[in-house]
């Protein structure tokens, strides 16, 4: 089972999950999450996991794109920390493997401009 809910701030929204993170309830919490993306505005989004007990791939998934989506990944315990490390460790690779690609794309472009 998976509790979720809003809690509007005037700066910030928590997206609260509470229970498993895991198979249909995945479906669900991603359906709130496209909902509150579509009327949040520019209010930075936290999305709180304190209170989750597991969360399986596809869970993991859904935490993944909402990193992505600029949201703060927030929680305790070993596997719930585990998660958000491994989720940021990726995008923070994803990012410096970015950087890398435009950074030679702009010295292959200048390349061609010299010659």
């Amino acid at each position: 089972m998976l509790r979720i809910s809003v809690q509007n701030g005037p700066l910030t929204t928590k997206f609260k999950l509470e229970g498993k993170l895991a198979h249909e309830w995945v479906s669900e919490a991603e359906k709130e999450w496209s909902a509150l993306e579509a009327s949040n505005g520019k209010k930075r989004v936290i999305v709180d996991l304190f209170d989750v007990a597991f969360v399986d791939d596809l869970g993991s998934a859904l935490l993944t794109k909402m990193h992505h989506a600029g949201a703060k990944l927030v929680g305790s315990g070993p596997m719930i920390s585990a998660v958000i490390e491994d989720i940021e460790d990726t995008e923070a690779a994803r990012a410096e493997e970015d950087a890398l690609t435009a950074d030679r794309a702009g010295r292959h472009e200048e390349e061609g401009h010299n010659k």
